[in-house]
């Protein structure tokens, strides 16, 4: 069955919004990082940076699993998901964006180490996570900025994404200017 991805910086609202929209659309959804976790597919784990060190190729290989096994929509949601690489059955990419200065507060009410906010707001600001989906998944990316919507206008532009109302190539968000 198809697969939607929806991507991003921690901190642009992929969680919260992929669980509306998929239970708008009666999809599946699957959010990485509690398969990551109740599967546990991770190598380790960085102290410093605080993360799990996720074991790509077995993630890759548990999501082509359920694709094979379910005859529903998908909704892949998480900050790895572009990276799972390019697969047929991916229909749809969407890149949710949010400028630095708004990801920031954001990550400071996750009481994070300053450390990890900004080497997230760098990836935010250097497109990150638009040009690894680009690169992977090629036009079927489409890039949203979340900074000034509330979960409600972003769930209803995903689903005209979907339905083929709304196009948002990539490349007309830019946050380096903000940063810099």
């Amino acid at each position: 069955m198809a697969a939607v991805i929806i991507t991003g910086t921690p901190g642009t609202g992929k969680t919260t919004v992929s669980k509306i929209v998929s239970k708008t659309l009666k999809s599946q959804l699957i959010a990485l990082n509690e398969l990551i976790i109740q599967k546990h597919l991770y190598n380790g784990h960085d102290d410093k940076k605080g993360y799990k060190i996720v074991d790509m190729d077995a993630l890759a290989s548990e999501i082509n699993l359920i694709l094979k096994s379910t005859d529903k929509q998908l909704i892949i949601e998480g900050h790895l998901a572009h990276d799972l690489g390019a697969t047929d059955q991916v229909e749809t990419v969407i890149v949710l964006r949010t400028r630095p200065s708004v990801l920031r507060k954001r990550l400071n009410k996750r009481e994070w180490s300053d450390s990890k906010i900004q080497e997230n707001i760098e990836a935010e600001a250097l497109d990150l996570c638009t040009f690894e989906a680009v690169e992977i998944h090629g036009d079927k990316v489409h890039e949203l900025d979340t900074s000034d919507l509330d979960v409600d206008e972003v769930t209803e532009i995903i689903i005209e994404i979907l339905n083929g109302d709304k196009q948002l190539p990539p490349g007309k968000i830019n946050f380096l200017e903000e940063l810099f």
